[in-house]
């Protein structure tokens, strides 16, 4: 299903309502029957700022996508791993790039009114 160098942005779910956002954005080193390696960066949630910070080095992880705790998304192969960054505009979370890449990342929906 994945292949080496595919680029996936991992989510992962929220257990309770004050659980802050966590996000891996890595590219795929191998993948068995579930489990992927990934290298690449880890994103917090800053509780007091909202906004999103990368830890400083790159990592390498393993992880199961059949967990049922994490959410996956391939990103497109012709996105630029290095432009990608989050951007915060009120309540709404995005992961873009600097060529009009654009992935919403909300987990809610507000009314306006």
């Amino acid at each position: 299903m994945l292949k080496n160098n595919d680029k996936l942005l991992v989510c992962y779910r929220r257990l309770f309502s004050n659980d802050e956002n966590r996000f891996f954005l890595g590219t795929v080193d191998e993948y068995d029957n579930g489990l992927v390696k990934l290298t690449g960066h880890s994103f917090l949630r800053d509780g007091m700022t909202g906004q999103m910070t990368e830890k400083s080095s790159p990592t390498t992880k393993i992880m199961s996508l059949s967990s049922g705790s994490l959410i996956v998304y391939l990103l497109p192969d012709n996105v630029n791993m290095d432009t990608l960054h989050f951007v915060q505009q009120k309540m709404k979370l995005c992961l873009m790039d600097d060529q009009g890449f654009s992935l919403d990342l909300t987990e809610k929906a507000f009314r306006t009114s």
